[in-house]
């Protein structure tokens, strides 16, 4: 019963799932403003992400992303969370990143704590987790997902209920140097 509705959900997701309509001049496969930056990495931001929201299994809430690479290697994962509490971010059940064939499973806790982060306001903090590592061996357009019942869609700071207690904001692919 379980494997049918990650099937269903797959299904759900290819057939076009909850869209971003920006108008962007940007290759059609890649999603508006994904770009690479000078450093090598990639900000995968929530709000640029197709949203597949699961209101009786919120644990399969997904966020999914076009882009492109342009160098291949390996590159590390990170998660970036608004929250409440750096020492406990709340998240119950581990964040699942499928990526081509490639599936990982990890809890996020929090290595590195951003400061002055804008956006954030006065009650939160970025925390941002390793997950693990991909390695690419060629460029060209992929997809990631991340399956979590943190993935919601982004409010505004004014809009945010105050029992939210850990938000996730983006993933970041970041080069790893040899």
């Amino acid at each position: 019963m379980r494997k049918m509705k990650y099937i269903l959900l797959l299904l759900v997701i290819i057939a076009g799932g909850c869209t971003n309509n920006n108008s962007d001049d940007s290759d059609e496969k890649t999603g508006p403003g994904i770009r690479e930056q000078e450093d090598g990495s990639i900000v995968l931001d929530l709000e640029q992400a197709y949203l597949l929201q699961d209101s009786l299994h919120p644990d399969m809430n997904t966020a999914e992303w076009f882009f492109r690479i342009e160098s291949r290697g390996r590159y590390e994962l990170w998660l970036s969370s608004f929250t409440k509490d750096t020492m406990d971010l709340h998240y119950e059940d581990p964040v699942i990143v499928n990526f081509e064939h490639r599936r990982i499973r990890a809890n996020p806790v929090g290595n590195e704590i951003i400061l002055n982060t804008p956006g954030t306001g006065e009650d939160y903090y970025r925390a941002d987790s390793r997950l693990g590592s991909l390695y690419i061996d060629s460029p060209g357009d992929y997809s990631i997902q991340i399956v979590s019942a943190k993935v919601r869609p982004c409010e505004a700071l004014s809009e945010r209920t105050g029992l939210r207690h850990t938000e996730i904001r983006s993933l970041i692919l970041k080069p790893m140097t040899e």
